[in-house]
């Protein structure tokens, strides 16, 4: 195969793309590691936030986690199938369940997480 086959149909790029997506994230997670890391050696020499570069990464990693997350529950509908007494459930109903599923996961997360900062 040419080495550009995946630009000739734009299925296969975005296809590509989401795949591409798990790399800045893996990256940013290395470099989560070592914020945390930073942040375990003592307040005096840390300040949260104070690396621009790790903010701006984060954005740009958050719009790709944003846009993985949203293609892959797209396809749970295709990728799972359930019978409730021996009828389909429509993949649309899986699909809002994943969706809704997400968004109940981070409102619970989140709650956590301001929790924890007060």
């Amino acid at each position: 195969m040419p080495a550009g086959w995946w630009t000739r149909n734009r299925h296969y790029f975005l296809y590509v793309v989401r795949e591409f997506t798990a790399l800045p994230i893996a990256l940013w997670m290395l470099w989560f590691l070592v914020e945390i890391k930073r942040a375990g050696n003592g307040s005096a020499g840390y300040r949260p936030h104070g690396s621009t570069g790790f903010v701006i990464f984060s954005v740009v990693c958050l719009f790709f986690a944003l846009y993985h997350s949203v293609t892959f529950l797209s396809l749970a509908g295709v990728i799972i199938h359930l019978k409730v007494l021996d009828r389909p459930v429509p993949s649309r109903l899986i699909v809002l369940t994943m969706f809704g599923l997400w968004a109940l996961a981070s409102v619970v997360i989140a709650a956590v997480l301001i929790g924890f900062a007060r």
